[in-house]
């Protein structure tokens, strides 16, 4: 659909593109608006929203489609949907933020991401609406918002919760090399990879070409298995250090399964979708990945593939690493009867039809909400809905660094796997940085 005003003509269009185009450095945004009304309502709000795009994902599909009833239902409100690939998302917001020119409504990340367009004054706080979903209808509660606020302040409304560490494997082929479970212990764990590698099956796909795998889906859970969830504050308030041992620790694990060959020869030259194929190709007996990954196994799977779902076995805890989802925010310039119309969007969008239609797809919500009875799961999302319930939440580091020290992070763990870096001087590099930006 196009993004243009319904009501244009139609030879103004042909010349209005023709500008834009010879005056943007702009390229491969998708949009999409109410194209073709023949009752546009020419007293309608405008009001413009940026959504990353993830075609072919169930939960994309289904927030989208809460999106096409609102505009449907309110005529007043003349909404431009303009969607950008997920890969591309977060430069573009990042560039048309640091330019001032970001839309009215748009996707953000909580944590160390949203911050900076804090800082930058880019956002206005929601503190005059939160109680609509607190008090009025009781969907979440006060600390569901504190990932996406600032300084006390809430600055979006938060959609689904992000479970970012799980690993998918096929039951066949484990049990083919003798095991009829997952593993319950480290030790069992990494019997099975010398197993798996014994009968020349590649134990784990990885794909880390993007870095930011082994830090959000490995490091991020691993790590709080031996440091604890006050570890990230301790060190933000220099109480800690990324060279304490149990850190250390952590970055020795992810030593230990690359000298055990645990992962694909190409886990840095490949990305998180092709490993994902690795894993359903029979290519690897597992794959570790976000609560996110269970959308492409389920949709391109084999039939005759048996998938469970479990999270590594480590220390005796059962923490996993999750951090809240994307969610929403309002272009601090809005006033008027364009901040309303932003609110009553927040508040059609955020509700509950929208956390059902989620949980019908197998994604776990934030909001307080029942799986509805006309559900239909497969069997691994209830497996995984259950392994998450009886899970207790830790930290995702890239929604709690400094971005400069997340980015460090990421490079050590790449370096780590190619043997540029050992744990130790791969803990001292990332607390140089972290030190660096604290002064």
């Amino acid at each position: 659909m196009s993004r243009w005003s319904k009501h244009v003509f139609l030879g103004l269009i042909i010349l209005f593109i023709s500008l834009l185009t010879a005056c943007s450095g702009d390229s491969g945004e998708e949009t999409a608006s109410d194209d073709g009304d023949s009752n546009a309502n020419d007293d309608a709000v405008e009001l413009t929203f940026w959504k990353s795009e993830d075609v072919g994902r169930a939960d994309y599909q289904a927030f989208m489609d809460i999106v096409e009833k609102f505009d449907e239902e309110h005529p007043d409100i003349d909404l431009q949907v303009d969607t950008t690939p997920n890969a591309d998302y977060r430069t573009r917001l990042n560039t048309q933020a640091a330019g001032g020119q970001l839309p009215d409504v748009f996707q953000v990340w909580p944590g160390a991401e949203l911050e900076p367009l804090v800082e930058g004054g880019a956002v206005q706080p929601i503190d005059d609406i939160v109680s609509y979903w607190t008090e009025e209808t009781e969907l979440l509660d006060e600390e569901d918002f504190e990932d996406f606020s600032v300084d006390g302040e809430p600055y979006a409304v938060p959609a689904n919760t992000n479970p970012t560490h799980m690993i998918f494997y096929d039951k066949d082929m484990l049990a083919d090399a003798g095991y009829e479970e997952f593993p319950s212990t480290y030790e069992e764990f990494l019997q099975l990879i010398d197993d798996l590698n014994a009968n020349d099956i590649t134990p784990m796909a990885l794909g880390n070409s993007d870095a930011w795998v082994l830090q959000s889906v490995y490091i991020s859970t691993i790590a709080d298995r031996f440091t604890g969830n006050d570890f990230l504050e301790g060190v933000a308030n220099g109480e800690r250090a990324f060279t304490d041992s149990d850190f250390v620790q952590s970055l020795e694990v992810i030593d230990e399964l690359v000298k055990k060959e645990a992962f694909n020869e190409d886990l840095n030259t490949i990305d998180s979708s092709q490993m994902i194929d690795y894993f359903l190709q029979g290519r690897a007996a597992m794959v570790m990945d976000g609560n996110w990954g269970i959308s492409a196994i389920l949709e391109n799977m084999p039939e005759d593939k048996n998938v469970g779902v479990s999270m590594i076995p480590l220390n005796d805890k059962k923490t996993m690493s999750t951090v809240a989802g994307t969610g929403v925010a309002i272009n601090s310039e809005l006033e008027g009867e364009k901040l309303e119309a932003a609110h009553t969007f927040l508040q059609y969008v955020y509700n509950q039809d929208l956390w059902e239609e989620l949980i019908k797809v197998g994604r776990p919500v934030i909001a307080n909400v029942e799986v509805p009875d006309d559900a239909e799961l497969h069997p691994l999302q209830e497996e995984m809905l259950d392994l998450i319930a009886e899970s207790d939440p830790a930290p995702v580091y890239d929604a709690t660094l400094i971005p400069a020290v997340n980015d460090q992070l990421e490079n050590e763990l790449q370096s780590i796997t190619v043997g540029g870096s050992t744990p130790e001087e791969a803990a001292e590099n990332i607390q140089r940085v972290q030190e660096s930006e604290q002064q």
